[in-house]
């Protein structure tokens, strides 16, 4: 292993990357949990991540079922990854499809409910841990943000693409490597990468774990001292801090999606470090 600061961002942390391992996971080989509200009503989920410092859920909401009006004492953010749904944001339920996010600061109320005649598959991610002591408190009185005003409803078609030379500008070619930053903000990042036909992400390390959840695609991943695993829709990983981790797209014709999300912020603050493996 070679190792060098990253020529995009410095660090002031220089820690030794580490060659592994990086956990990895396809989620149909979880198991199915279910979760009972206060109001009786009841919905499956499986836990990709339990981890001190992040933790990812992933609702499975059937034909109209909900995630009833709520709140946390902790920021978290919802992405849906497939089907679509109504979300709880400005006082009113307003409709979301893929790839759209809702950012909830602690204590704002919100809630999810399935209007999709097939399964709608919904993300809760979470800065901290452990999933147990996130409780779903149910609003009362006027103490939290009951109207969700509060809430951020971000729309991913209009989020720009960039790359480490900044904003692609509207109608520009977008670079075979590029991605969305979606929510960034002190507490957490959450976007999309989009990795084109045999290109790949650089293999790097960073002091914040992460949690990448590959969305289309297949290629991929380093595990530890240079081995590689397979990846496809469905996988997730799970770097611990300054784990090296590289991603490769092996399709000839289909771009390699991820979803990602660092339970720290702004992504300014994320000093990344380059390194290869020999």
């Amino acid at each position: 292993l070679t190792f060098s600061s990253c020529k995009k961002q410095e660090t002031s942390d220089p820690t030794e990357p580490t060659l592994g391992p990086v956990e990895r996971a396809h989620m149909d080989d979880l198991s199915i949990q279910s979760m009972k509200f206060g109001n009786g009503k009841q919905v499956e989920y499986k836990v990709l991540l339990d981890k001190a410092e992040i933790v990812t859920i992933l609702f499975l909401l059937k034909k109209g079922e909900e995630i009833p009006a709520h709140f946390h004492k902790v920021n978290k953010a919802i992405y849906i990854y497939d089907g679509k749904a109504e979300v709880f944001a400005q006082n009113k339920m307003n409709p979301v499809i893929k790839g759209d996010s809702l950012y909830i600061p602690q204590n704002s109320v919100t809630s999810v409910k399935n209007t999709n005649d097939e399964i709608t598959k919904v993300f809760f991610f979470f800065p901290i841990g452990f999933f147990k002591t996130l409780a779903f408190n149910i609003p009362e009185g006027t103490s939290q943000d009951s109207t969700g005003e509060k809430n951020q409803l971000l729309k991913e078609e209009n989020v720009p693409w960039e790359n480490w030379d900044g904003k692609i500008p509207v109608g520009g070619k977008v670079t075979p490597l590029a991605w969305k930053t979606i929510i960034d903000n002190d507490s957490m990042v959450m976007g999309i990468t989009k990795i084109d036909p045999n290109n790949d992400v650089d293999s790097h390390c960073h002091k914040p774990t992460q949690i990448v959840i590959f969305s289309d695609g297949e290629g991929k991943t380093h595990i530890q001292k240079g081995e590689y695993k397979e990846i496809k829709k469905d996988h997730y990983i799970y770097p611990p801090t300054y784990s090296v981790h590289h991603s490769i797209n092996t399709s000839k014709t289909e771009p390699l999606m991820e979803v990602y999300f660092f339970p720290t912020g702004p992504f300014s603050t994320i000093a990344t470090l380059s390194s290869r493996i020999e």
